[in-house]
């Protein structure tokens, strides 16, 4: 058994509180929260579900001295003192914030996570949805081929029930549509996408000349209330961004997304609803996944799932940064139908 620390409670952490709860080889053991108010409320009255006897706390010395196995490292952003506390502690780290290889923290910041994690003895990991999810679909996908000349990778999805408006405020949504430093600011707020070029380079023992990035930003048409935030008319509530990784001069890997917020919008963009790879090479190939049942899914969940079901891979791997192409086959173990008795 397991023993988790579920390190904030917002819309990633919500998500992953049920499966780890009834998790046959997980135990959630405690919960850290930046926020008064949450402190000292019951996780499952937090999460929408029936109490479950553990208390978010704003005390790291605690959770500490708990020595979980893992933690589920779900905030908003990251912090840097936080994750080399808990490294240094011997705690494993799964994490979905900003995380693919450390590399976006700067050296100084890159240097600290991979001492305390040598240190400690322990392992950090980080995934999600995109990045994480999507970039191992694709290195899967690279699997049918004898060669390959090009990867691309989209997300393409409605966002307006993503109700995380510090995230959205990261990417510029709700900024003037002609404020020249936004694409700068988005650029800033996606360090990881960066990372998942690097990552997925890494895998397939790519050498990249750089990354590039570019950003195309789509207004609202009307004052939108999405509950968490409001978007004025005429500010950014749509993006298309993506981040190249070129190689001789030519795009190798490239990461895309759509996003959308609400739905009066100044651009007619053609939206897939989900994930889409797309491989050249020999054969070409392409794939796409898409969790069904409405068209607008739950994206915490799947930005959760990714996370939870790495957990047991991390705790059993080396110690250090590790990333996809280090570990085993990520899958729901544990979480298929079981026989009666």
């Amino acid at each position: 058994m397991l023993d988790i620390v579920l390190w904030t409670i917002g819309v990633v952490g919500m998500s992953a509180v049920p499966t780890i709860h009834t998790h046959p080889a997980m135990r959630l053991v405690g919960c850290y929260t930046r926020s008064d108010e949450k402190a000292g409320i019951d996780v499952g009255t937090l999460c929408g579900i029936p109490p479950i006897g553990i208390a978010a706390t704003r005390d790291v010395d605690a959770l500490i001295a708990l020595r979980p196995d893992c933690v589920l490292y779900v905030p908003q952003f990251a912090d840097v003192d936080h994750m080399v506390r808990i490294l240094e502690a011997g705690i494993d780290i799964v994490s979905t914030c900003y995380f693919m290889n450390g590399r976006a923290f700067g050296p100084v910041g890159y240097e600290r996570i991979r001492q305390a994690a040598l240190k400690g003895g322990a392992t950090i990991y980080g995934t999600g949805i995109n990045p994480g999810f999507a970039n191992i679909l694709g290195l899967f996908a690279t699997s049918a081929c004898r060669r390959v000349d090009k990867i691309s990778v989209l997300e393409s999805v409605d966002c307006t029930n993503y109700a995380s408006p510090g995230t959205w405020e990261a990417m510029g949504i709700d900024r003037p549509l002609d404020d020249p430093s936004v694409a700068a600011h988005m650029e800033k707020g996606t360090p990881s996408f960066h990372e998942a070029v690097e990552v997925m380079a890494d895998a397939l023992n790519v050498k990249l000349d750089g990354v590039k990035f570019s950003v195309e930003f789509g207004a609202a048409t009307e004052h939108v209330d999405l509950g968490y935030m409001t978007i004025r008319e005429g500010r950014i509530a749509a993006i298309r961004g993506s981040w190249t990784g070129w190689v001789a001069g030519k795009p190798f890997i490239d990461l895309k997304v759509a996003w959308t917020l609400g739905y009066k919008l100044s651009v007619d963009w053609p939206m897939r609803h989900g994930y889409h790879v797309n491989i050249e090479g020999d054969p070409n190939c392409a794939c796409h996944f898409e969790p069904v049942g409405a068209t607008m899914f739950d994206p915490g969940l799947v930005t959760a799932m990714p996370a939870v079901h790495a957990i047991p891979l991390v705790c059993a791997a080396a110690p250090g940064i590790v990333t996809a192409a280090d570990l085993p086959l990520i899958v729901a173990r544990d979480c298929g139908p079981r026989a009666n008795g």
